[in-house]
């Protein structure tokens, strides 16, 4: 039988911070790649679909959470 511990909850901590956080925040420096003239054509298409959540938020979501979020992509425009 295997002695392999269950996730504890420093790793769901570690799985809901990189989520919540990691996840929203890695869409500038996406942005930023796919602005670059090295980028492949294929990037946008790909990076658009891997960000839909947070582009949908950004759509339907309240307008404060909609200003900051294209605030913080300007950044890296």
């Amino acid at each position: 039988m295997s002695s392999r511990k269950k996730p504890g909850v420093a790793f769901w901590t570690t799985v809901v911070v990189v989520l919540l956080v990691a996840y929203p925040l890695s869409i500038g420096p996406t942005i930023w790649i796919c602005d670059q003239e090295w980028s492949p054509e294929w990037a946008w298409p790909a990076y658009w679909q891997a960000y839909d959540p947070i582009i949908s938020v950004c759509n339907d979501g309240p307008a404060p959470l909609d200003d900051a979020i294209n605030w913080y992509v300007n950044l890296w425009r």
